[in-house]
């Protein structure tokens, strides 16, 4: 065991007082795209691990290997057995914003805010001076019956001011209106009561950056890594394959040795360009997959991005004609980076067979632009804080969302759905 590994897992025991505790394993798991975490799983003395599955009162903690804080405990099945007095009350929300700061080094109000609570959970969001951080981090604490803490987790971007391009908020309505208004589009969302697809229109969501209003940053391009390719290619071939895929085991959980985390031997490449001839011959891989698998559908699917992410390559295949429906054929592929090739994928087939008895929507009868001005009335905006990959700084954005506002594509008559 390399003596910075002991060193955590001493610290961790002493910490939450796992005298009564074994530690059952422990491995280097990459998290975010910069971080490494060591998670241990420590169960209780005289208690074994059957059939993979971490019996009640097992203890699951993740600690930042280079800031050496807390990323999450969780307790198996809601069992916590360490002393009370080491954690927070559900019905105490000082102390509990007290522990987070004392395990996070993060400051309440400064950099993370409350956004909603109830009985059994508590969620926080990153925000700077209260303004959110997009894409941001989520602090979030449950307990069990009893009131004990029985998890909390840590997820995403916290940040503090030395970070963000400050400014004032002007984005005005005259602005945000005519591109709200060129966001209005048609989707289709499951009926159970009609037992048919339903046609509605809506606001579609979208970024304005506060000093340049006349752009616009989608989600997609916020929420991805430096990789982030958007691609337009339709996938077509001559000759279906006789052959099938030989799929082999995937394993997302990107893990790492100790002399690697240790010595520095990371070098993190999410954010790595894809290649213009890297991108070239994974077409040329995709489509033999497709031949293989899909082979009648030569025409029939749009490659849409291809991105990094935890040792792959990920490709994401989107039908190449548009549809309305909420819930469409898509395809996602595990690209090896070496090879190139394929090597599984996941798609929405078995989702979608759910909803094969709908029937399909009924023919629009209002108008897109009658439509565009009333939900124009209901849009919310939103001051974030957005990450710019160029600059590595937070720049001030509108988030401009349709809420649960929609216009019934039939009827005309404004209701909500969740989109």
């Amino acid at each position: 065991m390399h003596p910075a590994t002991k060193q955590i897992i001493e610290t961790t025991r002493e910490q939450f007082q796992l005298t009564d505790f074994y530690l059952e394993n422990y491995d280097f798991v990459q998290h975010e795209e910069d971080q490494i975490h060591l998670n241990m799983t420590w169960l209780p003395n005289g208690i074994d691990k059957t059939d993979d599955l971490n019996p009640a009162g097992t203890v699951e903690i993740a600690v930042n290997t280079d800031t050496k804080k807390l990323n999450h405990i969780i307790f198996v099945k809601g069992e916590n057995r360490l002393p009370a007095e080491l954690f927070p009350q559900a019905d105490n929300m000082e102390a509990m914003i007290e522990w987070i700061e004392e395990q996070t080094q993060l400051d309440y109000g400064r950099q993370f805010k409350l956004v909603n609570e109830t009985k059994e959970k508590i969620v926080f969001h990153a925000a700077v001076d209260n303004i959110r951080l997009f894409p941001g981090g989520t602090i979030t604490i449950s307990f069990n019956e009893e009131g004990m803490l029985s998890s909390f987790y840590m997820h995403g971007k916290f940040v503090d001011e030395s970070q963000i391009q400050w400014e004032p908020f002007n984005l005005v309505d005259e602005v945000i209106y005519p591109l709200a208004r060129q966001h209005c589009k048609l989707i289709e969302v499951p009926d159970e009561l009609t037992a048919a697809w339903k046609p509605f229109y809506v606001i579609s969501s979208f970024l304005i950056p506060n000093r340049i209003p006349d752009s616009i940053i989608y989600f997609n391009q916020a929420e991805n890594n430096l990789s982030y390719t958007p691609l337009d290619t339709i996938l077509t071939w001559e000759e279906p394959s006789t052959e099938r895929l030989e799929k082999k085991e995937i394993d997302l959980k990107h893990t790492f040795t100790e002399e690697e985390v240790f010595q520095k031997n990371i070098t993190p490449d999410n954010n790595r360009p894809i290649e213009k001839g890297t991108i070239e011959k994974m077409v040329t891989e995709i489509t033999d997959m497709l031949r293989k698998e899909f082979p009648n559908d030569s025409g029939r699917w749009r490659l849409t991005s291809v991105k990094r992410d935890s040792g792959y390559l990920l490709a994401r295949l989107d039908p190449a004609a548009p549809v309305p429906k909420v819930l469409y054929p898509s395809l996602k592929l595990l690209i090896n980076p070496e090879t190139l090739q394929v090597d599984n994928y996941m798609d929405t087939a078995a989702l979608l067979e759910a909803f094969d008895f709908l029937a399909d929507a009924e023919a629009v009868k209002v108008d897109t632009e009658a439509a565009a001005g009333r939900l124009c009335e209901h849009i919310e905006v939103e001051p974030v804080y957005v990450y710019d990959k160029q600059t590595k700084m937070y720049q001030l954005c509108g988030k401009v969302t349709g809420g649960s506002y929609a216009i019934d594509a039939v009827t005309g008559e404004l209701s909500t759905i969740d989109e």
